[in-house]
């Protein structure tokens, strides 16, 4: 082993020969530890890890039980219920369930799930041939991530004043001169405008548009008070999924379950949505019309 190897845990040191060395290598690790287990992890949108054990105990209970043969006459399956809305799952009578037969001495699997996004619980089993489920493990539950976009539209992000710091002094403007402190804080502060603003950009038929109404400080004058505000909107709704919409004329794209939500830029005066929605066999017609106004002072 190198001497960079990062798994490198005791110094090797030169030993004279014919002298015997005592090494501790601590306690092996075990195949198993005996114990009643089965966990579950989530691995990405679609995918669940579980490994699990049984001990002794129960699996001398289990054969008092059903016979001293029941694991060889029998399958190993996990049972993976979807319980979605749950507050407590008993072990039964979840909104649906799928199995599978496992080798359970490998004690680890893959389970792969349709639908993200949803609740799942496991157990772990005995099935019968004549089709009867024993269960043995019941698994703790986990809320696999949806693995899309998120639909909420509302919250902002920014660069903390310390990470302004860090990437200002790793540019090297701590060199300029003896100005530069003021030159670092103009460039924080146009860089929080850039990234204020940008957020004024949303997707579909108004893509691109910025806040033009927004102006920044001229820093030499206001010193080191000075303030900014700006404002945007959302127009948001729903309608019937299969129906076209349109704002102001321009196609808007609806999500699955019919709803959309557009984020525009805000300038001062009136500013007027017409939102239309047509029916997908062209009969019925919806409008709405929202008037907005601002008045920066």
């Amino acid at each position: 082993m190198s001497k960079s190897s990062s798994s490198q845990v005791r110094k090797m040191e030169r030993v004279e020969q014919g002298k015997s060395v005592y090494l501790d290598t601590g306690y092996p690790i075990p195949a198993r530890y005996n114990e009643d287990t089965l966990v579950i992890l989530p691995r990405d949108p679609y995918w669940i890890f579980a490994y699990w054990d049984i001990s002794d105990k129960t699996s001398s209970q289990l054969k008092k039980k059903y016979g001293s043969d029941i694991f060889e006459k029998s399958n190993f399956v996990l049972r993976i219920h979807d319980i979605t809305g749950f507050k407590k799952f008993p072990g039964s009578r979840s909104r649906k369930f799928k199995e599978m037969s496992i080798n359970f001495n490998v004690r680890n699997w893959y389970i792969n799930v349709e639908n993200p996004g949803r609740t799942y619980c496991v157990q772990l089993g005995i099935k019968t041939k004549d089709g009867k489920f024993i269960p043995i493990l019941l698994s703790n539950t986990i809320i696999m991530s949806s693995g899309r976009v998120s639909d909420v539209l509302g919250e902002q992000w920014m660069l903390i004043y310390e990470d302004y710091q860090k990437l200002l002094k790793l540019s090297g403007i701590d060199k300029v001169g003896v100005g530069s402190l003021e030159m670092a804080k103009f460039l924080a502060k146009r860089w929080e405008y850039l990234n204020i603003v940008s957020r004024g950009a949303f997707s579909g038929a108004f893509s691109g548009v910025f806040s033009r109404g927004f102006k920044m400080p001229n820093i030499s004058q206001a010193r080191n008070f000075w303030l900014i505000a700006d404002a945007e909107l959302i127009v948001y709704g729903a309608t019937d999924p299969s129906a076209s919409l349109t704002i102001n004329s321009e196609p808007v794209q609806l999500n699955p379950d019919g709803t959309f939500s557009l984020r525009v830029e805000f300038p001062d005066g009136k500013k007027e949505f017409k939102i239309k929605a047509i029916s997908k066999d062209k009969i019925d017609e919806r409008k709405i019309t929202i008037t907005a106004e601002r008045k920066t002072r």
